[in-house]
């Protein structure tokens, strides 16, 4: 018997590989720029001027994770609004990037709206925030936000060029192409020639954006917004087969509770027949019985945990 109680050990050990490595790629919650740009609203620490913005702030989580509430970049921020390491750090009371993760939608636009609250009143983002137009095009909440996102002083570097090319993070990207892309269009400017001025002139021509596959060296969505690797995962998965990673993942957690309940009933069954035949002693059926319940403990740490 204890031969057979090893056996099922091990398998009930690689389901819960399976599970982990299938979390990884399917454990976070997605969420709408309508769901972002409620909370926004309802955030008891967004400034007026960020509520304001609200509908923008929807379009940025949408272009900075796609949604995912649990996205990591690779290299220093989390969540579905990108809070860098420094931000997430200065939270009070103090969380790690990992439980950051793993909170709500609310508490994450909470914590990032009070980092950007406290950025938009820098001198960079309010000057272009008071400017009509810049190279050309009209100064929108997408561009002041990506002026914050992108860095003020980046943005500063901007401003006294006068140019939108003036800066470029390592990917190409300028805070202008930013804004672009957050709202889903593009705009004509008259980047190298007058500076904005505030007077709302010249005026500028949109065009939607018409689908693309790359675009400044990243990984974009059919209209050109720039996603993360996981969120580009989900959104081709559920492309593929109408359903969503996490809806998935529920369903096999549940098919997984199932089994592991069956086997481990059926393992008990057993060991209570080895005893009452008399092949097994009181202490060989407390010991199998405890090895059972280990086994049904350990598949439900690892599903609580991921």
């Amino acid at each position: 018997m204890n031969q057979v109680i090893r056996q099922f050990r091990l398998i009930f050990m690689c389901l819960g590989l399976l599970m982990l490595a299938w979390s990884n790629a399917a454990h976070s919650q997605t969420v709408t720029a309508a769901q972002v740009q409620q909370a926004i609203l309802s955030s008891p620490n967004a400034s007026a001027q960020l509520q304001g913005y609200a509908g923008a702030v929807g379009n940025l989580a949408m272009f900075e994770s796609g949604g995912r509430l649990s996205v990591y970049n690779g290299s220093c921020c989390y969540g579905v609004l990108q809070m860098n390491n420094r931000n997430i750090a200065s939270i009070v009371p103090p969380v790690t990037p990992a439980q950051f993760r793993t909170w709500s939608l609310q508490q994450q636009v909470n914590a990032w709206s009070t980092f950007m609250s406290d950025a938009l009143r820098t001198y960079s983002a309010r000057t272009l925030a008071g400017m009509g137009t810049f190279d050309g095009r009209p100064v929108t909440p997408s561009m002041v936000l990506a002026c914050v996102q992108l860095g003020v002083g980046n943005c500063m570097t901007m401003i006294r060029s006068g140019r939108c090319s003036a800066f470029a993070d390592i990917n190409g990207t300028t805070i202008c192409s930013m804004a672009d892309r957050i709202d889903g269009t593009t705009t004509a400017t008259n980047s190298g020639s007058i500076p904005g001025t505030g007077t709302g002139s010249p005026a500028p021509v949109f065009t939607n954006l018409t689908p693309t596959s790359v675009i400044n060296n990243c990984i974009t969505d059919g209209y050109g917004h720039c996603i993360s690797i996981s969120a580009a995962m989900e959104q081709g998965f559920q492309t593929g087969s109408g359903r969503s990673m996490s809806d998935v993942r529920g369903f096999i957690q549940s098919l997984t509770v199932g089994i592991t309940f069956l086997v481990c009933a059926w393992l008990a069954l057993g060991l209570w027949r080895e005893f009452t035949t008399g092949r097994i002693a009181t202490a060989d059926l407390v010991m199998g019985g405890r090895s059972v319940l280990m086994i049904a403990a350990a598949i439900f740490v690892v599903m609580t945990v991921v």
